[in-house]
């Protein structure tokens, strides 16, 4: 049988059978804590600063790094770049909050390596997850000298949104304004701003 694979951006990653090892690298005892619930401490190294990561990294390979990105460091994420191998070992990056929901990607990788035990999800903050996702596109539109920024992302953001309203209340225009918190004039202009193409699915009966 194949060993486990872990997918990251579409690249098939294989884990040896062996317990995954992990390295935590943060500053946030809560955060350490929270993950140590699930990562027992024999399979997991934490360290605080990029000197410590440096010399335990070559030392030995990890299965996993899962980094806590910091505003006032942003050299950080590039420096496991350049120490980690992405063929070997997947990266985890976020905030502290973000990085919550850890112990979820890792028990799936316990499961994978024969471990049932394994902790409820945990939600991640939604303030975080759009801040580290907007991140990339407000970098690559200073690099542009792009404008109009809060316009174009605001615009972006809105339409996804009302499609995936539109599809939860099935067209129901009515509901979706009531769930998006406009009336329902201003969801028609919106939709025909967007083009967004309203269907409703024929209810199925038992």
């Amino acid at each position: 049988m194949d060993n486990p694979a872990l997918f990251l951006n579409g690249t098939p990653m294989p884990l040896r059978l062996s317990t995954p090892s992990f390295l935590l690298f943060t500053g946030d005892s809560g955060l350490q804590s929270h993950i140590q619930e699930t990562v027992e401490p024999a399979h997991l190294t934490v360290v605080k600063d990029v000197r410590a990561m440096s010399r335990v990294i070559a030392r030995r390979a990890f299965h996993g790094v899962i980094l806590e990105t910091r505003r006032d460091r942003p050299g950080e994420l590039a420096e496991v770049h350049r120490l980690i191998d992405p063929k070997q070992t997947f990266l985890l990056a976020g905030s502290s909050a973000m990085l919550r929901d850890a112990p979820r990607v890792v028990s799936s990788m316990n499961r994978a390596n024969g471990q049932a035990k394994a902790p409820p999800a945990r939600s991640i903050d939604l303030e975080d997850f759009l801040e580290s996702k907007i991140g990339e596109f407000v970098r690559a539109m200073r690099e542009g000298s792009g404008r109009n920024l809060h316009a174009t992302l605001i615009k972006a953001v809105e339409r996804p949104l009302i499609i995936r309203v539109l599809r939860e209340t099935n067209g129901n225009q009515i509901q979706a304004a009531e769930l998006l918190g406009m009336n329902r004039n201003t969801l028609r202009k919106k939709i025909k701003e967007f083009k967004i193409p309203v269907k409703r699915e024929p209810s199925t009966k038992a």
